[in-house]
């Protein structure tokens, strides 16, 4: 108190002389001088506490706090990290968010969580208090703003296709059949840029199991999009190589096949391989040709051309025997099909892209058969068991694969898989273990699944 007092007198030129320490003593002994410099004392003290307080305040209240971007209808998971954020001197605090949000704050575990229901931009405000300050010193106010962006689904229009066109075809489809002792889901959805402008799905997917035989065949189509009644050609392309083949399991062609499966399966020789894949070219050959001749018969009473009709083709025969499964396939265009067993991925031929982007090969197409080049498009497989058996056109590959170099990447078809069992953003997951009708209609909502700029038609058989 003293040196407060003396320096006090020093600025107003009252310095205390070295005579008069005796004096200046007495001087600060008595009541009123010692009452004041008290308060005086205590006025300093509130000053500065004040100030410190304020400025903590400001220091927080002026911090730039950035909280992550939310999107409609997208699960949104935020932990509030004081600390991590640079707010060190904040104590209690809590949160007050526009109601509508859809999105709360749970105190204890300092999270935000919640579905976005609104975009915009929004001010949440933090209500604080500092460490320093009292429990009932009233809140201070911080303003941070939270933009929620829209769900880039809801931007899609959805307009029916024209059902009076003679050519409609529903604009998504999906069906489940028993396969031996396996299980086939194939589901069909018309992508969102056709969806937008009410256009039509132009994929197309077939089946057929053979109980008698064990024989079965799982075919897929993707209609081009410049080709104006791609999707008849898509459609007539798989329902024909259903009949071919139900035709092929009634003729004697399939003894000779039988035959040569036998003694493969026995030898494993180069001799009887040579053998089966011979069989195969021949069978599978024909039934890829007999597609190629129902679309052209259509363009032909329909006076339009062939090349109206254009589409891809991916098919596969399939059965079981008592060593493996034998698995053979057609694979005309993009899209892919492959064998997936968790550590390996076989895949059944090379997708037709084209020299530029965009440009496909398809069946429609009269060099696909000239000088017998349909040869190498056709492949055999025997593999003692499989985690799934996947047909896809360019709507799923594009997305999920992104290159054709990427369908060799074994990673990336158990990506593929466990997309497909739910680890996606979405959530969405086929229960391959539940029923096949339950796992058909979460199928088709798989396929919702949204990947910026890949927007067409989508469809995928899985035989698992």
């Amino acid at each position: 108190m003293r040196k407060l007092i003396e320096k006090l007198l020093r600025e107003h030129q009252l310095p205390v002389k070295e005579k008069q320490q005796l004096f200046f003593d007495g001087f600060l002994a008595t009541a009123d001088i010692q009452q004041a410099a008290e308060q005086m004392l205590n006025a300093q003290n509130f000053i500065v506490e004040s100030w410190k307080e304020k400025s903590l305040t400001d220091d927080i209240v002026q911090k730039h706090v950035a909280i992550p971007n939310a999107k409609v209808n997208k699960p949104y998971h935020f932990p509030f990290d004081a600390e991590a954020l640079g707010l060190h001197e904040m104590g209690d605090y809590k949160w007050e968010i526009p109601e509508g949000l859809g999105i709360t704050f749970e105190k204890e575990k300092a999270l935000f969580t919640g579905i976005p229901q609104q975009q915009g931009e929004f001010i949440l405000t933090l209500l604080f208090r500092l460490r320093m300050s009292p429990a009932d010193k009233p809140f201070s106010e911080k303003k941070i703003r939270l933009i929620i962006n829209p769900d880039p689904k809801s931007l899609w229009k959805d307009l029916p296709s024209d059902e009076q066109d003679p050519y409609w075809q529903p604009d998504s489809e999906a069906m489940t059949a028993s396969f031996g002792d396996r299980t086939l889901l194939i589901a069909s959805k018309r992508g969102r840029s056709h969806a937008h402008e009410g256009k039509f799905r132009d994929d197309s997917f077939a089946s057929s199991f053979d109980q008698a035989t064990g024989w079965g065949i799982i075919a897929v189509a993707d209609g081009a999009g410049s080709a104006k009644y791609s999707r008849r050609g898509a459609v007539l392309a798989c329902n024909a190589v259903v009949e071919s083949f139900s035709a092929l399991l009634a003729s004697e062609k399939m003894i000779s096949l039988e035959t040569a499966i036998a003694a493969y399966m026995e030898t494993q020789s180069e001799e009887s391989q040579v053998k089966v894949s011979g069989q195969f070219i021949e069978q599978l050959g024909k039934i890829a040709f007999s597609a190629q001749q129902k679309i052209r018969q259509e363009a032909l009473s329909k006076q339009a051309e062939i090349k109206d009709y254009a589409t891809t083709l991916i098919f596969t025969l399939v059965k079981k025997y008592a060593s493996g499964y034998v698995i053979s396939s057609f694979w005309v265009g993009d899209g892919g099909i492959g064998i997936y067993n968790n550590t390996d991925a076989i895949v059944l031929g090379t997708p037709d892209s084209g020299e530029f982007a965009g440009q496909t090969r398809f069946l429609t197409m009269q060099d696909i058969f000239a000088d017998n080049a349909y040869i190498n498009r056709i492949r055999f497989k025997v593999v003692p068991d499989f985690t799934a058996l996947i047909l896809m056109t360019d709507g799923i590959t594009d997305p999920k694969f992104q290159t054709d170099a990427n369908l060799r990447n074994v990673a990336i078809w158990q990506k593929l898989w466990q997309d497909l069992e739910g680890n996606n953003e979405d959530g969405c997951k086929v229960d391959f273990n539940g029923t096949p009708e339950k796992a058909k209609e979460e199928l088709l909502n798989w396929l919702d699944f949204w990947s910026p700029g890949n927007h067409d038609d989508r469809t995928i058989a899985i035989l698992y």
